[in-house]
């Protein structure tokens, strides 16, 4: 089935950049399918809970999939008030929690689908599991059933405490190669227009914070006016990455954030070239951003370097004795 979101990053995911490295686990997207989800962590519940999990919303029997490679360590076997349930444990101690899975008879919302139709015949408890195999599928069951059908997926640490899953799963979007890396240099607000108000949509479809689902907006569908379902999305992805004010107001903190998201990380075990590199001779002081169509962008100063990727810019530093000889072109200055 084709996905909703497409990966677009290029290498190793900078966002969000207040998280560290134990906050983000290395999974595959755990629902096979069309979808849609946004970062609802520590959000109230009744009875004075909060949400520990992040509801990733598809149709009924949409195929749920194993995260991680790992072992199946619970398996509802009836069905609680967070409805049938399967936990997965990583060989880190990690555990991969799917609630909510299906509890009807395809095509219908009767309740009686029973076992047959909420879990894949091998997920027993005790039963090895490979990353991307079938777990289950969408539904709705126990207090989700007037919600809609939706996974609520949990990753809960060694010590038996809650994190929040919504950095993961973004980072599971965005492990391939971009069509194209688009670096975004005004501010934004309601109302604006033009190319980057359509990049910045394309981004946030891809961010997992949709602009739209469906229509207008929607993956595939952007436009280049900055409208208030724009803005709404906006804002929940300054919430996601701690950006204050999360206003809806495309200005500097959050331009930085998006334009280091393209940036590739050094490699000592790789010294060729790759799109995305910040670059630079040994022998000179000039930095180059490296662009989709591989050619060098000279960075004019520190400050046009700060205002693009952020003030930890020079730590995605790749130095060469000599990258002439690659045969890459300049390009127009990043100013």
């Amino acid at each position: 089935m084709k996905k909703i979101f497409v990966s677009i990053s290029i290498g190793a995911l900078l966002l969000p950049l207040q998280s560290s490295a134990q906050d983000i686990r290395q999974i595959v997207f755990p629902v096979d399918g069309e979808y849609n989800f946004s970062d609802t962590y520590g959000a109230p519940r009744s009875g004075g809970r909060t949400h520990l999990g992040t509801d990733i919303s598809a149709k009924k029997m949409t195929p749920i999939v194993s995260a991680v490679d790992g072992y199946v360590s619970y398996v509802s076997q009836t069905e609680p008030a967070w409805g049938y349930a399967v936990y997965v444990q990583d060989r880190d101690n990690y555990s991969y929690r799917y609630l909510h899975i299906n509890n009807d008879t395809p095509g219908t919302d009767d309740g009686s689908g029973g076992l047959a139709y909420a879990f894949a015949p091998t997920i027993k408890e005790g039963a090895k599991v490979t990353v991307g195999q079938l777990i289950g599928w969408v539904g709705d069951s126990g207090n989700a059933e007037d919600a809609g059908s939706h996974l609520h997926f949990e990753i809960w640490t060694p010590d038996g405490n809650p994190m929040n899953s919504y950095p993961s799963l973004a980072a599971a979007l965005q492990p391939g190669k971009p069509e194209a890396i688009f670096l975004f240099s005004r501010d934004l607000k309601l109302g604006s227009t033009g190319e980057d108000v359509q990049e910045l949509q394309k981004y946030l479809n891809h961010a997992g914070v949709t602009v739209a689902v469906s229509g207008v907006g929607s993956p595939g569908n952007e436009t280049n006016y900055f409208g208030p379902a724009t803005q709404t999305a906006l804002i929940k992805f300054q919430q996601a990455h701690g950006i204050s004010p999360a206003n809806g107001y495309f200005g500097p903190a959050t331009r930085a954030i998006i334009n280091q998201s393209h940036l590739v990380l050094p490699s000592e075990t790789n010294s060729k070239i790759q799109p995305g590199w910040l670059v630079k001779n040994k022998k000179y002081s000039e930095v180059f951003f490296v662009d989709a169509n591989m050619k060098l962008r000279w960075i004019i100063s520190e400050t046009v370097a700060e205002k693009y990727f952020g003030s930890a810019w020079s730590r995605s530093i790749k130095e060469f004795d000599d990258f002439g000889p690659t045969g890459l072109k300049f390009s127009d200055n990043i100013e």
